[in-house]
């Protein structure tokens, strides 16, 4: 169940069916046999691969706006017991920051709150009750997946899917720097995550390449989820102690929150700045003649 396409691929339409089949299954599979935390975990991954694909091809894929309400939908249906569970171990990871006399002690009242402010939005009847929910839309879409269309052939299908992500991702980018704000940067985080998506599918065009370029994208996609999961927190933070309570320890985590953000931000400049070095057209260019080698290479595979 590789993430990318293969030699053997008949045709784009054919891997692109074959890959979202994949991550349904894979997603269906963890319902079926794994606990409730690690199916909900992977049911939002292969979701997101899913969206990613599609969006790969979305010029020439009619059903794209449809199918991707569908996969988001499914993927938010999940969140609430992420966003809780993020909260929680944000909290853990702020205070191992704490410096001087400051410890867990310290800020054991407020965690304990967190703790419990969570325990009510993942409940496991109701965690349950999605999964199986997302479990039926799985399985349509997966059934439907058999019969998608993609309108063109070979790079064809691809290079105006792969540019535009990349162009948004350097829009998004230029606004981030200009105004750091978290909306900003998560909105540069989910562009950034479709293009490493986008790496690991086309990692045959060039593996010793593409592989680092993928682990360069995937240091930059754990290090902007950090930096979202802290504005999570910090926004859920604000929410719970509107009203004053704990407001040393609350005074405390906004500004290790603060820190570790502005930490995140400036370890990260330097790798979207060399990920976004080369113009959207000129990937898109290079991209394309290391596919059309890499398919001629391979023909034999695929008679």
């Amino acid at each position: 169940m590789a993430y990318r396409f293969k030699a053997r691929d008949s045709s784009v339409e054919h891997a692109v069916r074959r890959i979202a089949r994949e991550q349904a299954a894979r997603a269906l599979s963890a319902i079926e046999h794994e606990p409730s935390a690690i199916a909900t975990h992977e049911v939002r991954k292969s979701c997101k691969k899913i969206r990613a694909l599609i969006r790969l091809v979305r010029p020439a894929f009619p059903d794209y706006a449809a199918e991707n309400a569908r996969f988001r939908d499914m993927a938010r249906l999940m969140a609430g017991s992420r966003d809780a569970k993020v909260v929680v171990d944000t909290c853990r990871l702020l205070i191992d920051d704490a410096r001087g006399d400051l410890g867990e002690d310290f800020f054991a009242p407020l965690l304990d709150e967190l703790e419990a402010a969570g325990s009510g939005l993942v409940q496991g009847e109701v965690e349950d009750a999605h999964l199986e929910k997302v479990r039926v839309l799985l399985e349509e879409s997966r059934e439907r997946a058999a019969d998608w269309s993609v309108e063109d052939r070979g790079w064809g299908a691809i290079g105006a899917g792969l540019a535009k992500v990349i162009c948004r991702a350097g829009k998004a980018a230029t606004v981030a720097a200009a105004d750091p704000s978290a909306a900003n940067f998560h909105e540069l985080r989910k562009r950034m995550k479709y293009h490493w998506y986008h790496a690991r599918l086309l990692v045959q065009i060039w593996p010793e390449v593409m592989k680092a370029r993928a682990d360069q994208l995937s240091l930059l996609a754990d290090n902007l989820g950090l930096h979202h999961d802290i504005a999570v927190f910090e926004q859920r933070l604000t929410d719970l102690h509107a009203g004053g309570a704990h407001p040393h320890a609350v005074a405390c985590l906004q500004s290790l929150a603060l820190e570790r953000r502005e930490a995140l931000e400036r370890t990260s400049k330097p790798l979207i700045e060399r990920i976004l070095a080369q113009s959207a057209e000129d990937l898109e260019g290079h991209w394309g003649k290391l596919w059309q080698i890499w398919r001629a290479g391979t023909a034999h595979k695929r008679d």
